[in-house]
Parts: structure tokens; C-alpha cells; sequence
């Protein structure tokens, strides 16, 4: 065997790849991909860094579910946490309220939620929808006000319709030589020879309507007082308002036929939403009107409210910024999941997803529904914005769809971005997104699974940045919401209890807890929440543990002014297999040895490496330079760490990059250098 020159990876940018990859060498993706990335985030620029620790904010109850975050109107941020019926509102640091959102408790993993505001409003198909308002004196829960619920025909006999009304007066015409024409709806009947008796001339406009191809049979003309005429469009097929009639006076200048609608219909029917007939999925402020859709008995429609008044649906408003109610022309068992506002109204359903192409609502131009793919939405995941796009979860609850408008489509394009990772997502039930903070540039897309494990996805789309790693942490994590503050906040499982956390960055700890003294101690108290569990502690700059808690104490081997204390859980990293390509379409595929690594770092205090899975070896970074009689988080070594004489056969050979003790670490690049 021979020696190989070291192949220096400084990119990791496409994170860690399905297994179903590695032996893909020619893939671009495979020289800035890993076999596995756990508890790390990947650098837009290149590189990885240890993900952000989790700081411990307060108790939750046992059935703490679900976290929607709450923006202000005067710029504070809350995260709602509920938990069955109950709602606990968190700030900074502390509970500052509670709240009941009555019957939510039972639907809590498939409630979706619109915030405007100092508003949330509450949906779910089973429950009443709900308003959430925060005001001068706290906040206040009540059902949304739905203002004139339009009626819907569900089949059934009923008697409560009311036929619209118009009357005709004329004026300046003359019996057997003037006449007119009537449009009703864009439809011009024929000639009418005007007729002073008005019974005779209703039957002749009776006559010339029955005749036009938009008004169904059984509309009724009457002669009313003087020189007028009522026309009412009774019979079925033409309830409601939508009607407009108007007159036209053909052979006399000085003559004139006024209309004046005198009732506005009302379709018959039972109204859309109740507690019968159920109500709305979801729902969303678009446009300054209040959008919502996928109802029970009609899952669908969708719905918007008129123009500047959001709970306002009465059909009776017949302007362009009049309400609508608009069935979707969609498959059977088809129905509305999510309406996202974005650059375009967006739809996604179970099956399907769907942008309307008109940015501006009209009542007056039904609006044109634009498929983007057939993937459906999972119930329950929220819709998060990345660099305006939309990302969601498909309907399968294993993959992740982004839907964005190209220019060159001129159209929203639907991908699928954990193609490179699907093994990595089994039952999504969560997601959330971090935009972008001063030392990480992509943002970060968090995902919670049904097993209680989380990823962590770098994401930089005009890089293509997908870097997908795996979160794991000592306990369960429940859900996850990013917050006003841009924090990620989180329900984790410790224990059998259940915790609000938030990342902090630069935390290196998880569950962390901070502590100080006046007079230095090396005593700490009030450790309960730990007892029986392995901690470590950071006090005064220096790393100390593992420590196996017990009667809510740790003592430290020196006094410490000031300490943090947590869990932890090392960071893993397995690079892929070296390619064995000697030639076009040659590979050698014999067992290969890693004998010398060059790890290039930043500002790093702690580092692990080992070879083909083996236990990793503490790198002690003295030797290069780093000074003993400083506090150890003090310092950091920044350069390239060459780790030579590593042994072991394999036949896919790989380098472990880890930790031994919490420390930071920030790799750059790494060089391998194999014999074949």
C-alpha cells in the first residue's frame, strides 16, 4: 500500500447525507457532505461550529404540548404554552400569566393559529374559533364575533331564503311607439314595446326575462303602484343578490327607465359555520381582510371577510371589497390544511398545494387557483418562512417541501429539500425557523419528530444551503417555536418532566442554570431538578464534571464566584469515506487506513478525534500552544491541529471528529491523508 496526499475538506455545507449516498463520489454533494452530523451547525461559509445550548426558563405542567409565539403590537415577544386548555404565557424569563382556551386541550396537536397585532385568533374544525386578546387590563379569550355567516345549500328543504326585489319605473314613454330594452346581469333581453297598462307590460317583460339564459324559471313580474313594475327572482336557481337590472330606452331621447333594487336576496340554506355544522382549519390576515377556509362541512372553501372589517362576511356587500365565499375546484376529500399569506395567497391542502394568481381579492373576478405540486400538507405542522419562501411539511410526514416564485417558471416551484437527508426525518410534528444572528449567516431551521428527537437545518438558499444535522440532547424534546426575539424556544422532556428552554448562543450547556456567590463557594445548592442525572459545571472559566447529583448538591474541587451549570451531550462527526477513484472509471477497493489527520480550527477549547467509530482520544491542545494557568474558556486555540500515527483498517475508513468535555469548537476544514 501506498501513501495518499492528504484530501482537504473545507466545506460542509450539505450536512450529513443519506447513507443511500455514500459510495456516490461523483455527486457534487459529496465533497462537502458527512456521514453523520449530531449537535453541531453547519457555517454557510464553510465549516461547523457546536450548536447553540439550551437555557433552562421554567417549569411546565406534564401536558405542556404545543408553543405559539405571540408578537405585541409595542414590540414584546411571548411564547404561549399550552397545555390541555390551559395557555401559559411566557416572557423573558418568568410565567406572566395564564389563561383557558376552553375545549382546545383536545385538538391541541392539529390547532393552527393567526397572529395580528395584539391578536391570535384559534382554529381547529371541531372548535369553536377562538380570540385571543392582549389588553391594557391582560388577556382576554372569547369565540372570534363571525359577523353575517353566509348560508350554504347542503341538500336540505329550506324556507329561510329571500328572492331579490327590483322595481322599474318609467318615464317619458309612450304607449305603442316607445322601446326598451332590460339587462339583467349582463344580459340584454330582447325589444319590449312599451305598454302603458303596467299588468300587460309586466307580462311582456315576464316574457323577455324567461327568455334570457342567465335567470332560471320562476321569477315573478307584477305590476306595482303608478307607472312601475317589480321584478322578483324567486325560483330555483336564482337565490341570492347577484343580480343588477337595468333599462335602456331605444327609439326616445327625453324617456327613461329608472331601476332601484328594493331587497337584497339572501341565499336559503343553513350558515356555513356552527356548532351543527362545524368550523374553519385555519385561517390568516391577507389583504386587510380575514381569510379562512377548510370547513368541516365544506373543506373545500375558503372565505374572506370584507375589505377592512376582518370579522365581516355578509354576501350583501356586492363591491370589489365586498366578502366571498370560493369553493375550490378541487378532488373529492381534498381539503384546506394552511392559508399562508406571502408574496401570493398560498393554499395547501392534504393532497396539493395551490397560489392564487391575482395578489389583489376581488369579489367581482373569481380568483384563478395556480396548482404548484401534489405533495399535501401534514395537519397540525405550522408553515414557516425561509427568505420568502414557504417551507412545509409533506403529507406523508417525512419530507420537506419548499414552495418559492421563480422568475424564470413565473411560477411557485415546489422542491423537495431533504431529498439528501431523508433518513433523518420519520414523523415530523413540529418546525420552526431562526433567521439569521450576527454569528451564524444562514438561517436555522428547527424540526421536532414524533420520537422526541430534533434536527437542525443550516439553510442559505442563494448558496444552496441545505445542511441538515441531528439535535440530541439528554431528554425529549416536545415542540419548538421561534419567538419575537428570534429566539428558538422549546417543551423538552427531562426526566419525566416537562421544561421550557430557549438557545442561547455561545451556551454550551443544555438545560443551563446560572448561579453566583458572594463570598466564592465551591458548594452548589439548589440542584433538585437534577438529582440522580450527570451534569457539568462551567464556573469561573473553567469546565468541571461529570458530577452525578445528589440532594441537590455538587461540590467543586475550588471555590467559584459565578457557575453555570447543565447537561450535555457531545457533538459527533463523521466524515465520508475517502474516494477510491485511481483512474476513469477505476476504483480500488481493497481496505484502506487513515494514518494522519489536520484538523484547521477557531477559538477552540476542547476536541476529540478517532478513526473507523472507534472511542475518540482527547486532543490535548497544550501542546500547541495553550496555556495551563489560564481559565480554560479563556483561551481558545486557533490554527491547524495534525494528529499523525492513527491506525486501524478499514473498508470505508472515516474520521470522528468529537469532544470528551464541553468546550467550544469551530472546525474550518479537515485534511485526511489515507493509505490505499
Amino acid at each position: 500500500m501506498v501513501a495518499r496526499p492528504g484530501r482537504p475538506q473545507a466545506a460542509f455545507t450539505a450536512g450529513e447525507l443519506d447513507p443511500l449516498l455514500h459510495d456516490r463520489t461523483q455527486l457534487k454533494y459529496y465533497s462537502t457532505g458527512l456521514q453523520r452530523a449530531e449537535n453541531i451547525q453547519i457555517a454557510p461559509q464553510g465549516g461547523f461550529r457546536l450548536r447553540d445550548g439550551m437555557r433552562h426558563i421554567g417549569d411546565l405542567a406534564s401536558n405542556a404540548q404545543r408553543i405559539f409565539p405571540f408578537d405585541a403590537s409595542n414590540g414584546s415577544a411571548f411564547d404561549l404554552v399550552m397545555s390541555g386548555d390551559t395557555c401559559d404565557v411566557w416572557g423573558v424569563s418568568a410565567n406572566l400569566a395564564t389563561f383557558t382556551i376552553t375545549g382546545a386541550g383536545s385538538y391541541l396537536t392539529e390547532l393552527t393559529v393567526a397572529q395580528q397585532s395584539d391578536t391570535m385568533l384559534v382554529f381547529h374544525q371541531d372548535l369553536r374559533s377562538k380570540r385571543v386578546k392582549l389588553t391594557n387590563s391582560g388577556w382576554v379569550v372569547d369565540n372570534l364575533p363571525y359577523e353575517d355567516i353566509p348560508n350554504y345549500d347542503y341538500g336540505g328543504t329550506y324556507t329561510n331564503g329571500v328572492p331579490a326585489k327590483w322595481r322599474l319605473e318609467f318615464v317619458g314613454l309612450t304607449a305603442g311607439t316607445t322601446t326598451f330594452v332590460l339587462t339583467v346581469s349582463g344580459q340584454e333581453t330582447q325589444s319590449i314595446a312599451y305598454d302603458s297598462n303596467m299588468t300587460t307590460l309586466a307580462g311582456l317583460i315576464q316574457t323577455a326575462i324567461d327568455g334570457l339564459p342567465n335567470v332560471s324559471a320562476g321569477t315573478t313580474v307584477a305590476a306595482g303602484t303608478g307607472l312601475t313594475i317589480t321584478i322578483e327572482f324567486t325560483g330555483a336557481g336564482n337565490e341570492g343578490d347577484g343580480w343588477a337590472v337595468s333599462g335602456r330606452v331605444i327609439n326616445k331621447a327625453d324617456a327613461a327607465v329608472l331601476s332601484v333594487k328594493q331587497i337584497a336576496g339572501v341565499v336559503p340554506g343553513e350558515p356555513l359555520i356552527s356548532t351543527a355544522k362545524g368550523w374553519p382549519q385555519c385561517g390568516c390576515f391577507y389583504n386587510q381582510r380575514l381569510i379562512v377556509g377548510g370547513f368541516k362541512s365544506l373543506p373545500n372553501a375558503w372565505m374572506a371577510s370584507k375589505s377592512g372589517d376582518f370579522f365581516n362576511y355578509d354576501q350583501r356587500f356586492t363591491e370589489a371589497n365586498g366578502p366571498m365565499l370560493v369553493p375550490m375546484d378541487i378532488a373529492g376529500g381534498e381539503q384546506l390544511e394552511r392559508i399562508v399569506p406571502s408574496l401570493n395567497l398560498q393554499i395547501f391542502t392534504s393532497k396539493a398545494e395551490y397560489w392564487i394568481a391575482e395578489r389583489a381579492l376581488s369579489r367581482t373576478q373569481a380568483p384563478n387557483h395556480v396548482q404548484s405540486s401534489r405533495h399535501g400538507s401534514r395537519r397540525g405542522i405550522p408553515v414557516v418562512e425561509n427568505e420568502g419562501a414557504s417551507i412545509w411539511c409533506h403529507a406523508n410526514g417525512a419530507t420537506i417541501g419548499e414552495m418559492r416564485y421563480t422568475d424564470v417558471e413565473g411560477n411557485f416551484v415546489a422542491t423537495d429539500i431533504s431529498l439528501l437527508a431523508s433518513h433523518l426525518l420519520v414523523d415530523v410534528r413540529d418546525n420552526a425557523v431562526r433567521r439569521a444572528t450576527d454569528r451564524m449567516d444562514g438561517n436555522i431551521h428547527a424540526i421536532v419528530l414524533g420520537d422526541g428527537q430534533a434536527r437542525l437545518v443550516t439553510m442559505l438558499r442563494e448558496q444552496e444551503v441545505t445542511a441538515y444535522s441531528r439535535l440530541v440532547t439528554d431528554g425529549l424534546l416536545k415542540a419548538v417555536a421561534c419567538n419575537g426575539r428570534n429566539q428558538l424556544s422549546w417543551i423538552t422532556e427531562r426526566a419525566g418532566s416537562r421544561k421550557l428552554e430557549r438557545m442561547e448562543e455561545g451556551l454550551l450547556l443544555d438545560e443551563a442554570q446560572d448561579f453566583a456567590f458572594g463570598p466564592a463557594s465551591n458548594t452548589l445548592t439548589g440542584l433538585t431538578r437534577f438529582n440522580g442525572r450527570q451534569v457539568w459545571v462551567i464556573g469561573d472559566g473553567d469546565v468541571f464534571g461529570p458530577y452525578t447529583v445528589s440532594g441537590g448538591t455538587v461540590t467543586l474541587p475550588i471555590a467559584v464566584s459565578a457557575a453555570t451549570v447543565g447537561t450535555w451531550k457531545p457533538p459527533i462527526i463523521e466524515t465520508l469515506p475517502p474516494p477510491r477513484d485511481i483512474g476513469p472509471n477505476v476504483v480500488l477497493k481493497r481496505k484502506a487506513r487513515i494514518h494522519t489527520v489536520h484538523v484547521s480550527v477557531v477559538d477552540t477549547t476542547s476536541l476529540a478525534i478517532s478513526t473507523n467509530g472507534k472511542t475518540v482520544r482527547n486532543i490535548e491542545l497544550s501542546r500547541y500552544g495553550v496555556l495551563a494557568d489560564v481559565p480554560e474558556l479563556e483561551q481558545g486555540f486557533t490554527g491547524t491541529v495534525k494528529i499523525s500515527g492513527l491506525k486501524g483498517y478499514a473498508d470505508d475508513p472515516f474520521v470522528t471528529i468529537s469532544q470528551v468535555r464541553p468546550g467550544r469548537l469551530n472546525v474550518r476544514a479537515i485534511t485526511v491523508e489515507t493509505a490505499l
